[in-house]
């Protein structure tokens, strides 16, 4: 308990002994100086260690014949949903065996979520991925050789930024004897114009989800919408496969696994 010093009282002045005398003037006190409390010194706190925490425990190996049984597996469901072809598999199983972590990593995911696991193999084998910031000259070099397969090029002249704060540009796209002027803020705007040169010809580049900041595309032809609502074995970011609810924000339709709304933008939890 701190030490409390209290302020010594003045005495009262006696009465005068006759009122014709009158009190001599004494000399004024200092006032004395009030020391500051002393404040006991606290005890520091004692420190908690908290438990160190264990680093996350490696995938469980593959059971005898899992890794081959789940490729046959998800190998079958792509070529169903008309995303490849059945001579594509051995490709495939090369692809699974250079999944982050490896087979295990890729048997732990397709266990608890297949559409995860699968859709990853998918944007990193047939699709290819777009950072949120790019270059059109970075996503035509990804976007015409897979157009090459069916004799067709895509030209993007005068490019033009009009509002660098929101990340909006517009350009010319030149595909054929069309042409399209796209404004986009990202590589889905971008990729949505580029499918309405396609949509003639039966082909579309499908937007794969990420998970992430970044962007994936698939080029397709002739999708089967009708198979590829459901998103249970891969995750295609589509209006035709909005079929998991609503979004918060907007209100707009949105998919099951998706991680953002294609109207507004609002990223789900």
């Amino acid at each position: 308990m701190p030490l409390r010093f209290w302020k010594k009282e003045k005495p009262e002045k006696g009465k005068p002994e006759a009122e014709s005398e009158k009190p001599k003037a004494k000399p004024k006190e200092k006032p004395a100086v009030q020391p500051a409390p002393i404040e006991k010194a606290e005890k520091p706190e004692p420190v908690v260690k908290k438990p160190e925490e264990k680093p996350a425990a490696p995938a469980a190996p593959p059971k005898p014949g899992e890794v081959e049984v789940f490729v046959s597996e998800a190998h079958a469901g792509l070529v169903d949903l008309g995303l490849t072809v059945a001579p594509t598999k051995a490709v495939f199983a090369k692809r699974v065996a250079a999944y982050p972590g490896g087979e295990a990593a890729f048997v732990a995911e397709y266990r608890s979520a297949p559409y995860k696991a699968v859709t990853r193999v998918l944007a990193d084998w047939l699709g290819f991925r777009v950072p949120e910031a790019f270059e059109l000259d970075a996503v035509l070099k990804e976007v015409n050789p897979r157009l090459s397969s069916f004799k067709l090029t895509l030209a993007a002249k005068d490019p033009t930024w009009l509002d660098q704060e929101l990340n909006l540009r517009k350009v010319k796209l030149i595909l054929a004897d069309q042409e399209k002027v796209v404004r986009f803020k990202d590589a889905r705007d971008f990729l949505k114009g580029v499918n309405d040169l396609l949509v003639g010809r039966k082909l579309a580049f499908l937007e794969l989800e990420t998970w992430a900041d970044d962007f994936a595309f698939l080029l397709v032809r002739d999708p089967r919408w009708d198979k590829l609502k459901n998103p249970e074995l891969v995750v295609i970011k589509a209006d035709q496969t909005a079929t998991g609810g609503e979004c918060g924000e907007c209100g707009a339709p949105v998919g099951k696994y998706w991680s953002d709304c294609l109207k507004c933008g609002a990223v789900f939890g």
